[in-house]
């Protein structure tokens, strides 16, 4: 229970901390995305200048034919490699922005307990039933974020063992 400006102050640097730190986090994965595009448009580019001077190179209109119908087909390790680079990077971020929340949420609840002890303790006599009603309120909403959070990770871990199964059976049927 905020029983001074100390506290309150402290309370609010933490906040200022907390929110810092989520948005370097989610800068961080900006970065690393804008870093990906870079490098997957540089090697576009190179590829492209390869083509090109395939297609200046080539001597006949068969060879011309044949190289412009190679180039026109899709690249499909080039887009699975990419692909699972975004998803990593995604994955990392909200992994890290999920430990952050986590953390806060864990503060957040230890700062509503003290609160209701304190409350408890200065609390008049004959209130003791509503006390025990809203501690048992307080359990029972941890419970069920408890449970909403694991059921999430369930899903999480569920989606991306599906996402590895279907890619390695689209690369499977690839080779």
């Amino acid at each position: 229970m905020m029983s001074n400006p100390e506290d309150l102050m402290k309370m609010h640097s933490d906040a200022i901390k907390a929110s810092s730190a989520a948005a370097a986090k989610t800068l961080e994965g900006f970065q690393k995305l804008a870093a990906l595009n870079l490098q997957t448009s540089k090697a576009a580019l190179e590829q492209s200048q390869e083509q090109i001077k395939a297609l200046l190179a080539a001597k006949d209109a068969k060879l011309l034919s044949d190289l412009v119908t190679s180039f026109a087909q899709p690249a499909p390790e080039q887009f699975t490699t990419y692909a699972k680079a975004v998803y990593a990077i995604s994955k990392d971020t909200s992994t890290d922005l999920a430990s952050m929340v986590e953390k806060q949420v864990a503060a957040g609840n230890e700062q509503l307990h003290a609160a209701i002890e304190a409350l408890a303790k200065n609390a008049p006599a004959g209130t003791e039933g509503s006390m025990n009603f809203v501690k048992q309120s307080l359990a029972a909403a941890n419970k069920a974020y408890d449970q909403l959070n694991a059921a999430t990770r369930q899903f999480v871990e569920m989606a991306e063992a599906n996402t590895q199964g279907a890619v390695k059976a689209a690369s499977a049927r690839k080779r």
